[in-house]
């Protein structure tokens, strides 16, 4: 089992702590000095800004393995697997712009759905891969691309 880490670029870390920085400072606004909304309406507020935080955590790309039948994308909580043999391709991406129809962009990684319909996981814009599979496309990032391009192609290349 081959395992390839997904590490966040400076960029989305950058944008990362400033967001959670902003997020901390209006619901700590919002409960202590906000009479406007009351404290009902400031907790309510509260969690759902802490509830979307939580959510683009959790569904961060932590690390890919190459198991014997699946590759896992492991996420803060939770993971997916993809069996090898649904995968049609894999191919790197140049850095690109991710285009997204709802998500993330950039607070713990580029993370929802892109225009191309492409579930995205991306920490690293630079380090980009995309796989399609018979269902779905998968836009990751990985430490090493190349490398896990090819390892996934070789695993493909023997279950033929």
């Amino acid at each position: 089992m081959k395992n390839y880490y997904s590490k966040s670029s400076f960029s989305v870390k950058l944008i990362t702590i400033g967001i959670v920085i902003v997020m901390g400072i209006v619901v700590f606004s919002i409960l202590t000095l906000n009479e406007t909304y009351g404290i009902i309406g400031g907790i309510i507020i509260s969690i759902i800004i802490l509830s979307a935080l939580i959510y683009f955590y959790a569904n961060s790309l932590r690390n890919i393995l190459i198991g014997e039948n699946y590759l896992t994308l492991k996420k803060n909580i939770g993971k997916i697997e993809i069996p090898f043999s649904d995968i049609i391709k894999i191919e790197k991406l140049d850095f690109s712009n991710l285009s997204m129809t709802y998500g993330s962009k950039g607070v713990f990684g580029y993370i929802g759905n892109t225009m191309d319909d492409s579930i995205s996981m991306v920490n690293d814009r630079k380090n980009m891969v995309r796989i399609i599979t018979n269902d779905k496309k998968y836009t990751i990032s990985s430490e090493r691309p190349i490398d896990l391009i090819n390892d996934i192609r070789n695993v493909l290349q023997q279950r033929e």
